[in-house]
C-alpha cells in the first residue's frame, strides 16, 4: 500500500530501481572493503589469493552498476526532502552525495589501475592487467588506499546521519530508501 502522500503526486520513496541498487550497491561495498581490509591479515597465500580476487571480481560488477546508479539519479522521479531538511542543509546533503559518488568512483577505477598482475573474475574469465607499468600501478595504489580510507569515513558520516535523523530527530529519512 503507497503512503497517501504519493497517491496525490509527491513522493516519499525512491522508485524500486533506485532501492534496489542502492542496497546492493551498499552490501557489496561493505563486504569489498572489510575484506579489502582483512587482505592485510591473510599470511596464507592461496586464502589471499582467493578473497583477493573474488574482491576484484565484485569490484568489476560493481563498477558498471555504479555507473547505472550515477546515470539513472537524473532519470528518476525526484523525491523532495520537505521539512526533513532545509536551507543549506539541503545543499551539504547534495555536495556530501557528489563527493560519495567521486569517491566510490575513484576506489573502484584505482583498484584496477594499481593491479600488476591481471586476475580470473570469480575463477572463469581471464582480466589483463590494465596499466602494464609499475610506477604507475603504485601511484594508483596510494590513490586506492587513500580513497578507500576517505570512503571508509563517508560511510561512517551517512550511517550516522540516517541514525541522527531517523532516531533522534524521528523524520523519515531512512523511509526514502526503504
Amino acid at each position: 500500500m503507497q503512503h497517501q502522500t504519493e497517491t496525490i503526486g509527491i513522493r516519499t520513496r525512491y522508485d524500486l530501481f533506485s532501492r534496489l541498487l542502492h542496497w546492493i550497491i551498499a552490501v557489496a561495498m561493505f563486504y569489498v572493503m572489510i575484506v579489502g581490509y582483512s587482505l592485510h591479515f591473510m599470511p596464507n597465500e592461496r586464502i589471499f589469493t582467493f578473497f583477493s580476487e573474488t574482491n576484484m571480481s565484485l569490484a568489476l560488477v560493481l563498477t558498471p552498476l555504479m555507473m547505472a546508479r550515477f546515470l539513472w539519479r537524473f532519470f528518476r522521479p525526484s523525491v523532495p526532502y520537505g521539512e526533513m531538511l532545509k536551507g543549506h542543509g539541503k545543499g551539504l546533503v547534495h555536495l556530501l552525495h557528489e563527493v560519495f559518488y567521486l569517491l566510490i568512483f575513484v576506489v573502484l577505477i584505482s583498484g584496477f589501475l594499481m593491479l600488476e598482475k591481471g586476475f580470473q573474475v570469480f575463477g572463469v574469465i581471464d582480466f589483463p592487467r590494465p596499466v602494464d607499468s609499475l610506477e604507475v600501478n603504485r601511484f594508483f595504489f596510494v590513490i586506492h588506499r587513500c580513497s578507500c580510507v576517505a570512503l571508509a569515513g563517508m560511510i561512517v558520516l551517512h550511517v550516522a546521519a540516517v541514525i541522527k535523523h531517523h532516531y533522534f530527530e524521528k523524520n523519515a529519512i531512512l523511509r526514502r530508501m526503504l
